[in-house]
This record gives C-alpha cells, structure tokens and sequence, in this order.
C-alpha cells in the first residue's frame, strides 16, 4: 500500500509525518500558497515561477520507495490540496465505477468520484495532518467555487468583456444566471438577461437591461469602499512579499543542506571502501 508524499508508514497500521523537515515545509507551503492566493493555478504558477521544487514518491522494481525533487505540475498541486490525508483523516473508496450503456454496448466507466458521503470508509484524527477538517473542508468549498464548470454550484468567474458584473449575476424571478450580450459597431456594448424561461418555456425572456447604469454604480462604491484599505492593502501585500520571499528562501537552504548531507554521506562511504 503506498502513502502520500509528506507522510511515511510507521508500523503495520500507522502513518506520520515525514521526518525530513524539507519534505514537511515543502508541503506546508502548498497549503500557505492557497490559503493566501485561493487558487490552484495561482499556486502551481507562483511556484514554477519561483523554480520551488516538491518532492514526489517514486517505487522501484524492488517497491522501494525513494524521493525526488522536482518542478510541480497542475496535477500535484490539485492532489496535495483535495486528499484528505494531509487533514488527518483515513479516507477509503473516494472513486468508483459505473455502467453504461453506448450504441447498445455495456461500458464500464471506472475512477469517477464519489461524494463524500459515499465514501466507503471515512476516519477523522487518525494521523497528524497538515491542516484542519475544517481547512480542508473549506479549501474543498473555494476549489468547488472556482470551478466555473460546475454550473449552477459555482459562483462563476470574469468572462471574456468589459463587464464587471459578468458571471455574477443572477436572475430574481428564476435564480438563473445572468447572460451576456454585446452589441453596437464595436461590440462594447453589454446587456445582461435571463434566457431561462426563453430556453425551458418558449416565453419572453424574465429580464433584460443594460449594463452602463449597472457597473458605474457598482463600481463606483466598491472604488468608495477600498479606498480607505488602500495602505492597509499596501502594507500587508509587502508583508506577504516578505513572507513568500522567507518561504522560499528557506527551501534553498534546506535543499543546500540536504545536498551537503548527501555528499559527506558519499564522501565517507568512498573512505570506508
């Protein structure tokens, strides 16, 4: 049975936390990131930027296990962040398969995920984590969040155009989404409407109105609002600088350290032979 990177097998039915301090930070900063840019690509681009490595598990023909360093790719930061492991938790049977049928033809349909609460087995506390349930469970609901291809459960993102409110909006008779329309001799003019009851019913759209009115208002008091935090914001984004900057300097030198471990290892072996 393997076990995430970040943690080791400690006994037959025990796990705990890597006790190479280089492997724990590097995971702890995947989760600092997040917290602090609550958004998977935003991490995984702040960190290849950086040229910050994670470690990753590799087994052998032997399935001995070993580390490498390596840039992140998209999918080992969505892994560290959606696994239940990292919050202490044993998490059992989290996919599964399903049957359908195609052109008359059974297929089987394996890996999907299930909701949680389909899981088959569900352990809180069982080990140290990296972080809280409720951490967790909230970082699940921002990931959730940001995924405007889950229709109705996400808020939705800025789509392409000037509006301000794009995506944001819902209808108040349906509770529909809002959409987008441009027109003019540029196309720089927007509408919003609701097409709910045009596509499900064949009736007039619920509304329709335009967006000039609409985002001056609302931008001008989200401008009113910021505009006293805009020192406050200043000096908390040189905090946070300082801060990245620490972070990563620290993995520099416990890769340097762990480089010199690794020669004086080398060094007195070659001796000894």
């Amino acid at each position: 049975m393997t076990v995430a990177v970040g943690y080791i097998r400690a006994g037959r039915d025990r796990i705990e936390q890597d006790p190479d301090l280089r492997v724990r930070e590097a995971i702890t900063l995947v989760f600092a990131r997040f917290a602090e840019m609550q958004s998977i690509r935003q991490v995984h681009l702040s960190l290849r930027l950086e040229r910050i490595m994670l470690p990753s598990v590799t087994y052998n023909q032997g399935e001995e296990r070993s580390l490498v360093w390596k840039l992140p790719v998209y999918n080992t930061i969505h892994h560290i962040l959606a696994n239940p492991i990292y919050a202490g938790a044993y998490a059992f049977g989290r996919t599964g398969s399903r049957t359908t049928i195609e052109n008359g033809r059974k297929r089987i349909v394996r890996g999907f995920r299930k909701e949680r609460a389909d899981w088959d087995v569900l352990i809180l506390d069982h080990h140290g984590g990296y972080l809280s349930w409720a951490e967790f469970e909230r970082n699940q609901r921002l990931i959730a969040d940001n995924a405007s291809c889950m229709g109705t459960k996400a808020r939705g993102a800025l789509r392409k155009g000037e509006l301000i409110l794009a995506g944001l909006l819902r209808c108040g008779h349906c509770g529909r989404k809002l959409h987008v329309a441009y027109s003019g001799s540029d196309g720089n003019i927007g509408r919003y409407h609701c097409r709910g009851a045009m596509i499900n019913h064949g009736t007039a759209p619920c509304i329709s109105f335009g967006s000039l009115r609409v985002d001056q208002t609302v931008g001008a008091e989200v401008v009113r609002l910021l505009q006293p935090l805009g020192v406050e914001a200043a000096l908390h984004a040189i905090s946070t600088r300082a801060i990245e900057v620490d972070a990563k300097r620290r993995q520099i030198e416990l890769s340097l350290e762990q480089a010199r471990y690794e020669a004086r290892r080398m060094l007195s072996s070659d001796i000894r032979n």
